[in-house]
């Protein structure tokens, strides 16, 4: 019986075995048969990456402003910030584009900017234009200056806190005589082209702790080369250094020390104003900003200048020349989260911080500060026929030294700083600073 149950069973698996193979389709599978899918290549696609809409009191671009001989620095004030930036997938590609509003419709802003990631060698252009109004007292004039300027980077990171970054370009400046009689506008406009180049090495090794709060060390060191197309013995140079130290204390209450220096030379030259801070603005009185009671010698062939901050407890032109050193210091204390020992969900509590400060620096013509060659060592007093000239003895050395409170605000980070002066050993009335800054 068990024999006979096995030649049924055997039987039963052939029949099914033939029934399947009837209705079994054979498929070829010769892969050299298959059709071969189109390769696809990537496409570059990009994406927003942000779009930043917000009030704002610097400007776009920190290039040197032109020197148009008015004797102030112009501060760009309250305006109006826009900006997008946009990567493609794998972020080897940037582009930003952005404009800057102006409250007083005078000094508007453009920029844009295109970086490839992609290699070592990192390479940006960037396109900015820049305008802003003066008055030219010795001309009795009201001018508007245009400045357009074409830069292309290249940087070279050595490893992950060094790199070598070189710069590029083409900058024309048209300082317009506006119509306000007839005197002016008989005067033809100014037109100035310069082809410039920036070498700079660049360190830093800091970690973040927080807005405003960092560990470690970084600095700068750079060279620049200015030369007018137009005429002949137009060079610039311009040589500095930046560099900041950042001590940890206990937890986030660090110590931030910062030494800057820089000085320019040449047929022409760049002209430092010393004192205020970046970012500065002041609602109730902008003529404040800037002492006009700091002469300026006009024999120099400036043809730039810009702002040496922070010096506080002044406002800007304290002291200027066509070369600055300024030491800072301050003691950086995030106190409600340092009590609590961790982050706090809510940003200005998370974010604020007491400051100690303190400032020394100096800016000058000549080799050195004591060289006697300073506009503002001689003051001269014109009457009829009779000129006087006074030694004023002023210490070119200047300092400062004050309190201020940190924050995060509504998106922005605020500074309110209260400084004193110290200007020939004499302590000046108390200066308030309202700011929107990072670090010095």
């Amino acid at each position: 019986m068990l024999f006979r149950s096995y030649i049924f069973e055997k039987e039963k698996e052939n029949f099914y075995l033939q029934k399947i193979k009837k209705d079994y389709i054979e498929v070829d599978l010769d892969t050299s048969k298959l059709p071969i899918p189109p390769i696809r290549i990537y496409e570059t696609s990009f994406y927003t990456n942000y779009m930043a809409s917000q009030i704002d009191f610097n400007y776009l671009n920190n290039s040197y402003q032109f020197f148009n001989g008015s004797g102030v620095y112009y501060n760009p004030g309250i305006g109006y910030l826009f900006n997008i930036g946009a990567n493609d997938l794998f972020e080897d590609y940037k582009l930003v584009g952005g404009f800057r509003f102006s409250g007083d419709f005078n000094s508007n802003e453009y920029l844009l900017s295109f970086e490839s990631l992609k290699k070592r060698l990192n390479k940006q252009l960037i396109f900015h234009r820049q305008t802003f109004k003066s008055h030219v007292e010795s001309e009795k004039a009201w001018v508007k200056v245009y400045s357009h300027q074409l830069f292309y980077s290249l940087r070279f990171p050595f490893n992950q806190v060094m790199a070598l970054k070189g710069t590029a370009g083409l900058r024309t400046d048209r300082q317009v005589y506006l119509a306000t009689d007839r005197a002016n506008l008989a005067k033809k406009n100014d037109f100035m082209t310069w082809l410039t180049f920036k070498l700079e090495y660049i360190y830093d090794n800091t970690r973040f702790r927080g807005i405003n709060i960092y560990n470690g060390t970084r600095f700068k060191i750079f060279g620049e080369v200015y030369r007018q197309v137009e005429r002949k013995k137009s060079d610039l140079f311009v040589l500095g250094a930046d560099f900041r130290y950042y001590k940890k204390i206990h937890r986030d209450l660090i110590w931030a020390n910062r030494f800057a220096a820089s000085t320019s030379f040449g047929h022409n030259k760049l002209i430092y104003y010393l004192g205020g801070v970046d970012n500065w603005f002041n609602f109730f009185n902008m003529d404040k900003m800037f002492n006009k009671n700091i002469p300026i010698d006009y024999t120099r062939n400036y043809v730039f200048q810009t702002v040496a901050t922070p010096m506080r407890g002044f406002a800007q032109n304290i002291r200027n020349g066509n070369n600055f050193a300024l030491i800072n210091s301050e003691l950086r204390w995030p106190i409600i989260r340092y009590f609590v020992n961790h982050s706090i969900s809510n940003k200005f509590l998370n974010n604020f911080q007491v400051v100690g400060f303190g400032d020394l620096g100096s800016a000058w013509a000549g080799w050195n500060p004591y060289s006697g060659e300073n506009s503002y060592d001689k003051k001269e007093i014109k009457n009829g026929p009779i000129t006087v000239i006074l030694h004023t003895n002023r210490e070119p050395i200047v300092a400062g030294y004050g309190f201020g409170l940190r924050s995060v605000i509504f998106g922005y980070f605020i500074r309110l700083d209260w400084a004193w002066g110290v200007e020939n050993f004499e302590i000046q009335p108390r200066m308030f600073y309202l700011s929107m800054s990072l670090d010095f």
